[in-house]
């Protein structure tokens, strides 16, 4: 079974950001934790950059016309207000919960740091996907045997 190469593209991207991520968390607390890498949230939203970077190199690959082009921008407008208006409101209500329950060990204290997202994080990770996806899709027409895609 042959992996599509847009998906292979998409998820290069989301583990190049979640690999930013790691850095940038580690340079930021000074220690490397692998939680970093594995963790939701955070800058740049890896998620966002997955769909983004799916969505274009199905586009280029496809053709924007095609049903699986309509298919991946419509994932990718759920996942992303996902990660906006629902996870990042989910964060922020636990934000207020662990605020008025500071006690240590209490129930408060094991809820996650990050689940959601801001609009910064966002646009970060859909920026990285465009940077990213469209050099990729456009060699993966040329070079990548038995491709034949209809570019854009």
């Amino acid at each position: 079974m042959q992996i599509p190469v847009s998906l292979l593209i998409a998820l290069g991207v989301q583990q190049l950001c979640q690999l930013i991520k790691f850095v940038s968390c580690s340079i930021r607390d000074r220690h490397l934790s692998p939680r970093y890498f594995f963790s939701s949230g955070g800058m740049p939203s890896a998620h966002s950059a997955f769909v983004t970077a799916l969505c274009v190199a199905v586009g280029v690959r496809s053709g924007i016309g095609s049903e699986v082009f309509s298919a991946t921008l419509v994932l990718a407008f759920i996942v992303i207000h996902d990660a906006l208006r629902v996870r990042g409101t989910l964060q922020q209500v636990i934000h207020i919960i662990k605020k008025d329950h500071p006690e240590e060990g209490g129930p408060a204290a094991r809820l996650p740091e990050t689940i959601g997202h801001d609009a910064a994080e966002i646009a970060a990770g859909i920026v990285l996907g465009i940077i990213l996806a469209l050099p990729l899709a456009f060699f993966s027409l040329r070079f990548v045997p038995g491709s034949t895609g209809n570019p854009l």
